[in-house]
């Protein structure tokens, strides 16, 4: 997987707002770092527009790479075995997946003007 500029921190900002139980927005709002409730907010709106634009498998794709185990580091090969994974639940190819998660990224950048 190619690494993009905003690849980590979007990646953190996923897998916070797993480890946070997806968060209500009336609970993100009491949130009291400014930047983590911009973090949470945007991931937030991104899952559920792309829900509600028909691509709930890019949603799904994030839920399963990004959400599973957010509490525990990642450890070098977990993504890559997340993506296989969900490529062969799916079923889509590894590189669609990659591709998948890439959208997501950035659409939680461009929400939070990275």
């Amino acid at each position: 997987m190619l690494k993009d500029s905003i690849r980590d921190y979007a990646t953190a900002a996923f897998r916070e707002y797993a480890r946070l139980g997806c968060p209500t927005p009336e609970a993100i709002s009491r949130e009291r770092d400014a930047a983590l409730a911009a973090d949470l907010r945007a991931v937030g709106e991104c899952v559920r527009l792309l829900c509600v634009e028909d691509k709930p498998y890019i949603a799904d794709a994030v839920r399963a790479v990004y959400f599973a185990s957010p509490g525990a580091p990642l450890k070098k090969g977990d993504v890559g075995a997340r993506v296989a994974a969900f490529a062969r639940a799916c079923p889509a190819s590894e590189r669609s997946v990659y591709g998948w998660l890439k959208v997501a990224r950035k659409r939680f950048a461009r929400m939070r003007g990275l």
